[in-house]
């Protein structure tokens, strides 16, 4: 982490490879750790980028949190245009080890692909992760498997991070998208640093969002923000309990787009908790974990988890 601290840069494209390359040897001392957990996956539609990936606490971990183990459904993020639950070596280690720190902590974990652009168009990537969190509801036997006995359908959780935390929200807030057996399972959402409204997008992300949500009127709509405000009292009162997060060290535009977004939150009369992950860009956060370094954050979300 002291490294990362000496990133003066905070702009994706700037420490996107730095970041990587002061986690990468931590990452792959942990690699037998990391492939060692238990893991299946599954195919929840019709295409590659339709699968997801389960992971599973150890028989050591399940037991001693407690006699159920909630669900986690997290989304990555890759500004909708790059992005998998397994990415290529010499990575291919990263978000496994989200899933190791997760289900080590006694929460099942769920990593599901989506559809990127050119290929799919908004709702369609919140759509395909709503579809993997309806089959794991719809396939609850998937989920007792190795130190799992007893999972907790009724402790259902979703963390997205960058555009993955738009995805989830979108699916939290859009009509369409609604599931009388998935949504009121959910009690908790981990809104991590997303790009909540156009008018604080980061550069990097500008062409795909183009891409995905439209021209500049249709983004306003479409986009975290404009959902919230045109969301109907009801919508918002069945909203979950919320979580925001932002790396100390993210990109200014990110920053500013979760303080708006919290003002407009706190104008639906909407109240949320919120933690900053000391140290991190916007790489780090989820490189860090299983490393034994820079996990804070993560400890201090599965403790929420635990409280709601």
């Amino acid at each position: 982490m002291d490294k990362v601290a000496e990133f003066q840069q905070r702009d994706v494209p700037d420490i996107l490879f730095p970041t990587v390359a002061v986690f990468l040897p931590l990452l792959e001392a942990k690699r037998e750790k990391i492939l060692g957990t238990s893991k299946r996956t599954f195919q929840y539609g019709a295409t590659d980028r339709h699968k997801l990936d389960l992971y599973y606490p150890s028989a050591t971990s399940a037991t001693s949190a407690s006699s159920k183990n909630p669900v986690l459904f997290f989304c990555y993020g890759g500004g909708f245009n790059t992005g998998a639950r397994v990415l290529p070596p010499p990575i291919d280690i990263a978000y496994g080890n989200l899933g190791l720190y997760f289900a080590d902590q006694g929460i099942i974990t769920i990593i599901p692909d989506y559809r990127l652009v050119p290929d799919v168009q908004h709702p369609g990537a919140a759509q395909d992760v709503r579809d993997a969190m309806q089959w794991v509801v719809d396939n609850p036997e998937k989920l007792a498997f190795g130190g799992v006995s007893e999972p907790d359908l009724d402790a259902l959780f979703v963390m997205g991070h960058s555009a993955g935390a738009m995805n989830m929200f979108t699916i939290l807030i859009t009509p369409e998208l609604y599931s009388a057996t998935l949504h009121p399972k959910i009690k908790g959402a981990v809104l991590f640093a997303g790009a909540y409204t156009f008018d604080e997008m980061p550069s990097f992300m500008t062409a795909a969002v183009k891409q995905y949500y439209g021209e500049c009127e249709d983004q306003k709509e479409k986009l975290p923000l404009g959902l919230l405000q045109a969301a109907s009292d009801e919508k918002i009162a069945s909203l979950p309990k919320l979580l925001l997060g932002i790396a100390e060290r993210d990109p200014d535009s990110l920053v500013n787009a979760s303080k708006n977004f919290q003002l407009a939150l706190e104008t639906r009369g909407l109240t949320y908790d919120k933690f900053v992950a000391e140290g991190h860009n916007h790489i780090s956060v989820t490189f860090a974990l299983s490393t034994g370094q820079g996990e804070e954050w993560a400890s201090d979300v599965a403790k929420w988890i635990r409280s709601v």
